[in-house]
């Protein structure tokens, strides 16, 4: 045989062995529609009582692994890593932010809308800013959790000012351990931490709004 029958035999072989093979296809998850999403009657949140003003709801901040597609577990308190073939269907920082708005349409901050990655701030009188501190699977043993901690703030637009910060956490076990357990404790912890932070919000924005009214001559 000769040298160049001899490669086009190795490179037969290597694409015969590389096709021989099963890659995992890749799986797509997103966050579980909220009640109200799935609610085919839409119950108008009261906002009278609120402050005036407009918010925008920014991307959430994802450090580190949170940043990337692969959705995140960890094996015990310090071994991190992410599923190489089980992928957020959009940016986690995207998803948080876009869960955040349609949050906000149950429990509003003040009386004007809210919109999501508006093309400028410029026009809304608040902004609600958001980091990720924990988002993943845990794994601790033979028993699985999920746990989520978010850290936010609402700032005045017109002086970039902060009124509000606050931070959330809640860890809660999936008993079946299944991907899909995963995904809906992760889509119910996740609800249940931005809740906790509007409600906080709300308390101090209502606070800061009656003491500038009370100032007022």
């Amino acid at each position: 045989m000769t040298a160049h029958h001899a490669v086009l035999a190795f490179v037969a072989l290597a694409v015969g062995c590389f096709r021989s093979r099963t890659v995992p296809p890749i799986e797509m998850y997103r966050l579980l529609p909220t009640a109200a999403e799935t609610s085919t009657v839409a119950t108008p949140a009261p906002v009278d009582d609120l402050p005036e003003g407009s918010l925008a709801v920014a991307r959430y901040v994802t450090p580190g692994l949170y940043g990337q597609r692969g959705i995140v577990y960890r094996v015990g308190e310090s071994g991190y890593a992410s599923y190489p073939s089980r992928e957020w269907a959009i940016p986690l920082g995207e998803m948080l932010g876009r869960r955040t708005a349609d949050l906000l349409q149950e429990r509003p901050l003040v009386q004007g809308g809210t919109l999501f990655d508006p093309p400028t701030r410029r026009a809304f009188t608040h902004v609600w800013r958001g980091t990720v501190r924990e988002f993943e699977e845990i794994d601790r043993g033979s028993n699985v959790f999920v746990a989520v901690n978010l850290e936010a703030s609402l700032i005045r637009v017109e002086d970039d000012s902060i009124l509000w910060s606050g931070s959330a956490r809640v860890e809660r076990p999936v008993p079946e351990g299944t991907i899909e357990g995963i995904v809906a404790g992760l889509s119910s912890a996740t609800d249940e931490v931005v809740f906790a932070l509007l409600d906080s919000a709300k308390v101090s924005i209502r606070q800061k709004s009656a003491n500038g009214s009370a100032r007022e001559p």
